[in-house]
């Protein structure tokens, strides 16, 4: 139960929260390359909580697909890159990555209970947690919105960032671990900018198609087993069916 707490506050209240903050100050390019970091976080926290290094595979991964996440994001100009200024909703959106790296470390040590249950539990606390925060909102006259825009934003919330997001997630890191999975973080500006292109017409360029090259080779490389544990693998089969 201890263990689900901790999750829940630095999964669900404390990264939410200080993410969507911060966002409300920040620009969604900062947002963007702020986030592509987060697989050092993780990296940064499993071996501070359980020895885990980088391989060297995993570590130039994340550094090829972290190329191709900035070309895309600063449409492959170095001036546009040179003019990103950082301000306090920066500050809170990289203490939100400090959470989740955790959060997203620990999950390895999460209780054998059923993925709805856990996003239960998860989702249950981190409510409740999150009720001083709210009655802080309203005594300061910020009271919510309601109308059929906020309405459909609060679900569209609901279901696919929080409810199937959380439950992909959890599951990948579940079978890969958080260092292989981490690098998928960087496909957020892909996905990002490709819906750019579809629903917004903007125009594929060649810098999206240099830097999607890069992200997809960069999460292949750090989450390709190296053919020396390819062939433990096998061995230990063997043995097992032997």
């Amino acid at each position: 139960m201890v263990l689900m707490v901790l999750l829940a506050l630095t999964g669900f209240s404390a990264y939410n929260t200080m993410a969507y903050y911060g966002l409300q100050y920040t620009t969604a390019i900062n947002g963007l390359l702020l986030q592509s970091i987060g697989p050092l976080f993780v990296a940064l926290w499993t071996f501070a909580l359980f020895g885990d290094r980088l391989t060297l595979r995993q570590a130039g991964g994340i550094c090829v697909s972290l190329t191709g996440v900035v070309i895309i994001i600063c449409h492959g100009s170095l001036a546009v890159l040179l003019s990103i200024n950082f301000n306090r909703g920066d500050v809170m959106f990289l203490i939100a990555l400090l959470f989740y790296g955790f959060y997203t470390a620990m999950l390895r040590k999460r209780p054998p209970i059923h993925p709805l249950s856990f996003l239960t539990v998860g989702m249950g606390w981190g409510a409740i947690f999150l009720i001083p925060a709210v009655a802080w909102e309203i005594a300061s006259g910020r009271t919510p919105i309601i109308d059929t825009e906020s309405v459909a934003i609060f679900a569209f919330v609901c279901i696919f960032p929080s409810l199937l997001g959380y439950l992909f997630l959890n599951r990948g890191i579940e079978l890969i671990g958080p260092n292989r999975a981490a690098p998928f973080m960087h496909l957020v500006p892909v996905f990002g900018s490709v819906m750019a292109i579809v629903l917004l017409g903007e125009r594929f360029e060649l810098f999206h198609a240099v830097g999607y090259a890069l992200v997809f080779c960069g999460i292949t490389i750090a989450t390709r087993k190296s053919s020396a544990a390819h062939a433990g693998g096998r061995t230990a089969a063997d043995k097992a069916s032997a």
